[in-house]
Formats: C-alpha cells, sequence, structure tokens
C-alpha cells in the first residue's frame, strides 16, 4: 500500500513538472515584441549616381562618395509582426577620387560639397515586418513602398525620397526591453534612392552600399 501511495505521488510530481516545463515552453515559443521603442543608431556607405542630375549628357557618369549619418527617433512594434517608425538623421558625405586630383586642378574657392564634402538633415518614414525567434533572434524587414524621406537642410532641401527595402537582423534582452540591430556581417546591403523635386519628377538616383547598427530601448507600451 505505502509503495503504491509513493509510487501515486511521484507520478503527480512528475506530471506536475511536465505541466510547469510546457507552460515555460510555451510562454517562450509565444514571445513577442510589442510597444514603442526610442530608437538611435549609425550608417556607413559607398554611394554613387546611377542617374546623375549634374552630368544629363552622361548620366551614369560619376564620383563615388562615403556616406555617414547618425539618427533617433522611435519604431513601434505592434506584437503581431508589424510595426512602422520615424527618425530623423544628420548626414554628411565627401567624394572619393581615383586619383586624387592634384591642387593646381582644382578650382578656389573650393565648390562646396564637390571637393569640400558637405551635410544635410532628412526625416523618414516606413513600415516594416519582423520575426523572433525563442531565444530572442530579430530579423527586421522595410515594407517596400512605404519608405519616405524628406531632406530638410542641404543642398537637396524641399526634395524627397523613396528607397528599396532594407533588412537588420539582431537580439532583444530577456524582457525585450532593449534590442540591438545591424546589417548582417560581412553583407553589406545594397540599396537604390530615388531623388524627386518638388513638382514630382525625378531629380536623381543613388546606389548605395551600406552597413547599419541600431540600439532600440523599450519606452511605452
Amino acid at each position: 500500500m505505502k509503495s503504491r501511495r509513493k509510487m501515486v505521488k511521484s507520478l503527480v510530481f512528475v506530471g506536475l513538472v511536465l505541466v510547469f516545463a510546457l507552460s515555460l515552453i510555451n510562454q517562450i515559443e509565444a514571445r513577442e515584441i510589442r510597444g514603442e521603442y526610442a530608437v538611435v543608431g549609425e550608417t556607413t556607405c559607398v554611394s554613387h549616381w546611377l542617374v546623375n542630375p549634374n552630368n544629363p549628357t552622361n548620366p551614369s557618369a560619376s564620383t563615388y562618395f562615403t556616406l555617414t549619418s547618425s539618427l533617433q527617433g522611435t519604431c513601434t512594434f505592434n506584437g503581431n509582426g508589424t510595426g512602422s517608425g520615424t527618425v530623423s538623421l544628420v548626414e554628411t558625405f565627401h567624394p572619393i577620387y581615383t586619383p586624387i586630383p592634384l591642387g593646381e586642378y582644382w578650382t578656389f574657392p573650393l565648390p562646396l560639397g564637390i571637393l569640400g564634402g558637405s551635410s544635410s538633415t532628412y526625416n523618414i518614414s516606413f513600415q516594416f515586418t519582423y520575426t523572433v525567434s525563442p531565444a530572442g533572434a530579430i530579423t527586421r524587414s522595410q515594407i517596400p513602398g512605404t519608405i519616405l524621406g524628406t531632406f530638410t537642410s542641404g543642398g537637396l532641401v524641399g526634395k524627397t525620397f523613396t528607397s528599396t527595402p532594407v533588412t537588420v537582423t539582431g537580439f532583444a534582452s530577456i524582457f525585450n526591453e532593449t534590442i540591438f540591430l545591424s546589417s548582417a556581417p560581412g553583407q553589406p546591403e545594397i540599396q537604390t534612392v530615388n531623388i524627386y523635386n518638388s513638382d514630382g519628377s525625378l531629380y536623381g538616383t543613388q546606389e548605395q552600399e551600406c552597413h547599419r547598427s541600431r540600439v532600440l530601448t523599450l519606452i511605452g507600451f
């Protein structure tokens, strides 16, 4: 009789452990990200014009240039694999000359943005989809056709632009309070950016090869 009771108790204990374990597994599998996040980040690109507004007789002729930008803004994860974001950026660029022209061939004063580099600011809004694994690995992809930017200062002020979508991957902290995202290591993405005049006509097209890093911090639900 005692052995039976012990066996029953053991079976009940094992059953409770299994129920508890399955509960934890379900919670992990059901892990989802929801809420509003503050985001800061950096981007570094090598770029050139595919359609060059400064050389209409040879639209593809272009000096390569580097772009570096910092951003801040917010992203909202809806909890269902979709979300949206709005960010503001400050960008600087400097041309890459091969070979580097000798000083006597430069005109003076140096044309701003041609030899000396320049800066600009702009705002971007976009929508995205995302997936998150039980361990917190995240893949976030912008939705084609939802990326819209507006230049707010610099040589392109007032112009708008669209771009092909990009994907970043990374990890979330155990309670989803912090998210780290970046371009896949060793795989810079090629992005095409179309820039438009205020009347909607095409101003020019750039091709950019970039690496991105983003840090997101939960600020509300």
